[in-house]
């Protein structure tokens, strides 16, 4: 049997990693906390890090990023969008907002 932890943060981190995989429809992803900048990909998931104290900003900045790379690993098709991605540094930027906010939205219904 393991050794309880005596980090407070742990078990609001087991929660966040469990509903991240479940949101992603992928069980056997790996999460890791990590003050590298957050992200996802077919196996891996990278949020930032949260302390003992486990800050309101912590808390916020970590479920906020885990819904959004969870619904992005979800709902994006790596092909369509690469396929439909427009010419130019202000549309490129614009056609990747709209998708993350088109994953969310399909994430939300």
């Amino acid at each position: 049997m393991s050794k309880p932890s005596d980090n407070p943060a742990d078990p609001f981190k087991k929660a966040l990693s469990d509903t991240a995989r479940t949101m992603a429809d992928a069980r056997e992803m790996t999460v890791t906390y990590s003050v590298d900048p957050p992200g996802i990909s077919a196996e891996a998931m990278r949020l930032p890090q949260i302390t003992r104290r486990m800050t309101r900003d912590e808390v916020l900045l970590a479920r906020g990023t885990a819904d959004s790379l969870a619904l992005r690993h979800r709902y994006h098709d790596t092909g369509t969008h690469a396929r439909y991605m427009p010419q130019g540094d202000m549309a490129r930027e614009l056609y990747q907002a709209m998708e993350d906010a088109r994953c969310e939205a399909v994430g939300a219904r």
